[in-house]
């Protein structure tokens, strides 16, 4: 089994990650919650591979599924679709403290409107 090397990410890094999908994500609808099987069922990609997928949100090269517009013209987003490994965080809902640092927070509001991201 190869199993590739853990590349913790830089300070510079993660904030570039977090500004990065920030920019694709927050204000958007979020539609429904990561599926609980895998990501390879899900995108049909290796857990690596989702692994390096989600900390470029802003490659025009990789299809975004995940993003859409609703029939009423919302902007929306399916996490379940998202490659990597994410967690989204509804209001008042409480969160392990288990360390990922590749693992895309998805905080949302009330109405399911993204209002954050992060990564943890």
């Amino acid at each position: 089994m190869n199993v590739p090397e853990f590349h913790m990410p830089s300070e510079e890094e993660h904030k570039q990650w977090v500004q990065d999908w920030e920019t694709v994500l927050v204000g958007r609808i979020l539609e429904d919650e990561p599926a609980n099987y895998s990501r390879k069922q899900v995108c049909g990609i290796s857990e690596e591979e989702g692994d390096q997928l989600i900390t470029k949100p802003l490659d025009e090269s990789v299809p975004k599924p995940w993003l859409y517009e609703s029939s009423d013209g919302q902007q929306m987003v399916k996490a379940s679709l998202i490659p990597g490994c994410v967690r989204t965080i509804g209001p008042n809902m409480p969160v392990t403290l288990d360390f990922r640092p590749t693992r895309l927070n998805i905080s949302y509001d009330e109405g399911r409107r993204i209002t954050n991201v992060s990564f943890c």
